[in-house]
C-alpha cells in the first residue's frame, strides 16, 4: 500500500510524534510505500529522516493518489481531505486533553478512528459524529527500547522524563529523591533538553517517573517504572496493576493515589530490581510495535476496501484546517503560560520567604 502518515508537528519529541515515527518506520519495514507528512519540522523530523523515512512539509509533496492516510490531528485531517479528497483516512486519537486530537467532526473526513487506550476511546465514542472505532494498544519498538544495563541493587539514579511535570510536583519529587539518597535527572520541556535517543537516558536510570509513552518505553528498557506526572500519580508499576494501568495509558487517573513527600520516600524504599524484567516481558508480549502495526495494516486495508469517495466532503476544509491550527496555537500558549505562571509564583514565594528571613535576622 501507498500510505501517508500525517501529523501537525515533528518539531520536538512527544508521545504523538513518537507514535507517527514508530508506525511509519515499521510500515516501511513491511514493504509499504510510506510518506511521513509534518507541517512543522525540527529534531523529530531529523530523526525520522535518519531512519530512512521520506519526510514532507506540505501536501503538495505527497503522491497524487495514496491508498490511505493515517492522520492524528484535525489540522492535517481537514487539510488532506481537501488536497486528497478520494483517499480514505484512518484517524489515530491520542489525547483527551487537546481538542486538536479529536477526530474531525465534519462527516466524511475520517473513515475510521483508532484509539490506543480506554479513556480516549470513551471520549471518541462520546463525540457527536458516530465514528467507527477500533481499539489497539500503544506500540513500542522493543528492539530500540531494550535493556542495555542492569538495574542497580540499590537505586542510585531516577529519571523524570516528560514535557508536563513542573512546579510543586517537580519540587516534591526532588525533595523525596534527596531524602532517599537518589539523584534525580529531569528531562523535558521544563528540564534538560530532550534527545533523539531516549533509550540511552532510560537505560542510565534505575527508576523512571513519568506517564504514558515514557512509562511504556521505560518498561521496555527493563526499568523500575513509577507513574507520576502533572495529572496525578499511581505509584509503582507491578504484577498486580500492569494490565489495568496500561488500559488507561499509565495516565495517573485510573487508580490515582495521594502522593505526598513522605509517601513517595516510603515508596522509593520499596524499589524492586525484579520488577524491571517483568516490565520488559509485559511490553514485549502486549505492546511490541510489530504486533501493533500488523493489526493497523488490517484496519488500513479495511478502509481502502470500502467504496471510494466520490469527492471531498462538503465544507470549507482548508479554512477548517486553518482555524483548528489557530485554536490549538492558543491552547498550547495557554498551557505554557500556566506553567510559567506557576514557576513565577514559586519564585515569588521563595523570594518572599528569603526577605522575611533577612528581616527577622536584622531585627535580632
Amino acid at each position: 500500500m501507498r500510505i501517508v502518515v500525517a501529523t501537525q508537528t515533528l518539531a520536538g519529541f512527544g508521545g504523538s510524534e513518537s507514535y507517527a515515527i514508530t508506525v511509519a518506520d515499521h510500515l516501511q519495514r513491511l514493504g509499504h510505500d510510506v510518506w511521513l507528512l509534518a507541517l512543522d519540522h525540527g529534531p523529530a523530523a531529523d530523526h525520522a529522516a535518519a531512519l530512512g523515512l521520506r519526510v514532507c512539509g506540505t501536501p503538495g509533496e505527497l503522491p497524487a493518489a495514496p491508498d490511505v492516510i493515517i492522520s492524528q490531528d484535525g489540522i492535517v485531517a481537514y487539510g488532506l481531505a481537501a488536497s486528497h479528497p478520494a483517499t480514505p483516512q484512518v484517524f489515530v486519537a491520542h489525547s483527551d486533553v487537546f481538542d486538536l486530537q479529536l477526530p474531525a467532526a465534519l462527516p466524511g473526513v475520517v473513515d475510521v478512528v483508532v484509539t490506543l487506550y480506554d479513556r480516549v476511546e470513551r471520549r471518541v465514542r462520546a463525540c457527536a459524529p458516530d465514528h467507527d472505532v477500533v481499539r489497539l494498544g500503544q506500540p513500542v519498538d522493543v528492539e530500540r527500547f531494550k535493556p542495555t544495563t542492569p538495574l542497580r541493587a540499590r537505586a542510585a539514579v531516577a529519571l523524570a522524563l516528560g514535557n508536563y511535570v513542573h512546579g510543586e510536583r517537580l519540587a516534591l519529587l526532588r525533595r523525596a529523591c534527596e531524602r532517599a539518597g537518589i539523584e534525580l535527572v529531569h528531562v523535558g520541556r521544563h528540564g534538560a533538553p530532550p534527545t533523539d535517543r531516549p533509550q540511552d537516558l532510560l537505560n542510565s536510570a534505575d527508576i523512571v517517573f513519568g506517564k504514558a509513552r515514557v512509562i511504556y518505553e521505560a518498561m521496555a528498557c527493563g526499568r523500575a517504572a513509577y507513574v507520576f506526572d502533572h495529572n496525578g500519580a499511581e505509584g509503582w508499576v507491578t504484577d498486580d496493576n500492569r494490565t489495568a494501568l496500561s488500559a488507561d495509558n499509565f495516565g495517573g487517573q485510573s487508580a490515582p493515589i495521594a502522593v505526598g513527600e513522605d509517601r513517595l520516600v516510603a515508596d522509593l524504599a520499596r524499589y524492586d530490581v525484579a520488577g524491571g524484567l517483568a516490565n520488559r516481558d509485559f511490553i514485549v508480549a502486549h505492546h511490541a510495535a510489530t504486533k501493533h502495526v500488523a493489526a493497523l495494516v488490517d484496519v488500513l486495508r479495511g478502509a481502502t476496501a470500502r467504496q471510494a469517495r466520490a469527492g471531498a466532503p462538503p465544507g470549507p476544509l482548508e479554512e477548517l484546517a486553518r482555524l483548528t491550527r489557530i485554536a490549538h496555537r492558543a491552547d498550547a500558549a495557554a498551557f505554557a503560560l500556566h506553567a510559567q505562571l506557576e514557576r513565577l509564583s514559586d519564585e515569588t514565594h521563595r523570594l518572599s520567604d528569603a526577605l522575611d528571613h533577612e528581616r527577622a535576622a536584622h531585627r535580632s
